[in-house]
C-alpha cells in the first residue's frame, strides 16, 4: 500500500500526494506467509501436486488473490476445482475430506494450520527458487518442525509487513517505539511464536527510508542495515 501511495496508483490516484512522501519506516512485524496445505503425510511437495485437486482459497483476501495468481502462473488454473466457501472453513473441510487442500496467508506458525496438523497429517507445498522468482514475491522459509509432521524446511513466499510513521512523528517518539519493540521482541515471541521470525534483515523490504528516530536506535545498537533505507 505504501508503494502504491508513493507512485499514485489506485486507490491513491488523484489528489495531493505530497503527504505520502513523508511516510517513514520504523521496524518489521511478522510477514503474511503463503501456506498451501494439502491432506496427506508426505511432509513437503511441489506445486504440481495441486493439479486436479479440490481447493479452498476463500475470496477477497490476500491469500485468495495470490493463490489464483499462482494457479495461472503454474498452468493450474484450468485443472484445479475451487471450493465455494470462506477460508475460515479450510481446516475443518480438509479434516473432513470435503477438500483436498486449502490456501491461507498468515504469520507462521499460523493457528489454523497448527490445528489441522495436530488432528490429521498434512503436506505443505514448497517452491523452487526459480518458481519464486517467477512469482515476483519475497522468498520465505518456514523452518522444519514448525508444524507437526513437517520435518523439512518449506520454501514459500510472503508479503512483508512493516510499522510506519510519518515525519510528523518527533524523533524521540520514533526512537522509543523502535527501541521498545526490539527490546520486547523476545517477550512477544514467548507469547506468540510468529514474532520469533522477525529480524532486522526484514528491513530490506521497507518501501520508504527509515524515520530518523528509528535510524538513531539502529545506529546506536550497531545493527547492520540493508542498503537504501537511510534517508538521503
Amino acid at each position: 500500500m505504501v508503494a502504491q501511495a508513493l507512485s499514485g496508483e489506485e486507490p491513491f490516484s488523484g489528489g495531493d500526494h505530497r503527504h505520502f512522501h513523508t511516510i517513514r519506516g520504523l521496524f518489521p512485524v511478522p510477514s503474511l506467509t503463503m501456506h498451501f496445505v494439502m491432506a496427506g503425510d508426505d511432509g513437503t511437495t511441489t506445486i504440481d501436486s495441486l493439479e486436479e485437486k479440490h481447493i479452498l482459497i476463500g475470496r477477497g483476501t490476500f491469500s485468495a488473490g495470490e493463490a489464483a495468481r499462482y494457479f495461472e502462473l503454474f498452468d493450474l488454473k484450468d485443472t484445479v476445482r475451487l471450493a465455494d466457501a470462506s477460508i475460515t472453513n479450510g481446516a475443518e473441510a480438509l479434516r473432513n475430506g470435503q477438500i483436498d487442500a486449502y490456501v491461507t496467508a498468515s504469520s507462521f506458525p499460523t493457528p489454523n494450520v497448527m490445528e489441522t496438523a495436530s488432528l490429521v497429517p498434512i503436506t505443505l507445498v514448497s517452491f523452487t527458487d526459480e518458481q519464486i522468482a517467477l512469482t515476483g514475491a519475497v522468498r520465505q522459509i518456514i523452518p522444519g518442525g514448525t508444524y507437526p509432521g513437517i520435518a523439512d524446511s518449506v520454501t514459500t513466499t510472503s508479503l512483508p509487513v512493516m510499522a510506519y510513521a510519518t515525519e510528523k512523528m518527533d524523533d524521540e517518539t520514533a526512537y522509543l517505539l523502535t527501541k521498545g519493540f526490539w527490546e520486547q521482541k523476545a517477550n512477544l515471541a514467548e507469547q506468540s511464536a510468529w514474532w520469533e521470525g522477525v529480524s532486522p534483515d526484514d528491513l530490506a523490504h521497507l518501501s520508504t527510508p527509515l524515520h530518523p528516530g528509528a535510524l538513531r536506535y539502529y545506529d546506536e545498537t550497531g545493527i547492520e542495515l540493508p542498503e537504501g533505507i537511510r534517508q538521503e
